[in-house]
């Protein structure tokens, strides 16, 4: 999957599937956040220094607020992110598809060739591969589960792949 060509391959990234605000304001609020719990922990850090009597609670605070801080950015960087591979995202390409629906989920490469029928369900997709049928459960806004599954029925149907719509049912 690594060697072939990307130039062919349309990617549709999940986002972190939060309806209540647009993807690029949640990407900034978590940079915010993350950049506001940092500088944070800077700061009760150079006010410990600064006092000579102090307990174990006012020493572990700024390790949380780094802690905080940390899972902030990466969310911002990683999860949210438009060009990392740990990001949830489908990945169609000329020999199959690259599934990846979570940032800790390990991705699956399926070959056009070996799918029989795509199931189109209520977010999620199923890949019938022989006698079996695996579903794909995800998170993502409307517009992108539109969209992804209008390029998956596209491709399918390039390739003269049965596709079944089972909110239709």
């Amino acid at each position: 999957m690594e060697t072939q060509s990307l130039e062919k391959s349309q990617r549709i990234n999940l986002g972190s599937g939060r309806l209540d605000i647009t993807e690029v304001t949640a990407r900034r609020f978590n940079f915010f956040a993350a950049f506001f719990f940092i500088g944070l922990s800077i700061l009760v850090i150079y006010n410990l220094f600064n006092k000579e009597n102090s307990n174990f609670a006012d020493k572990s605070m700024p390790f949380a607020y780094m802690m905080i801080g940390l899972v902030y950015l990466f969310k911002a960087s990683v999860e949210q992110s438009k060009t990392s591979k740990h990001a949830p995202h489908f990945l169609l390409t000329e020999k199959g598809i690259k599934i990846k629906v979570g940032v800790l989920k390990k991705s699956q490469f399926i070959e056009w060739n070996d799918i029989q029928k795509i199931e189109l369900g209520n977010y999620k997709i199923g890949f019938k591969i022989k006698s079996e049928t695996q579903f794909y459960p995800y998170q993502t806004r409307k517009e992108t589960s539109i969209a992804l599954k209008k390029a998956i029925k596209t491709k399918a149907n390039e390739l003269g792949i049965e596709v079944e719509n089972l909110l239709r049912k």
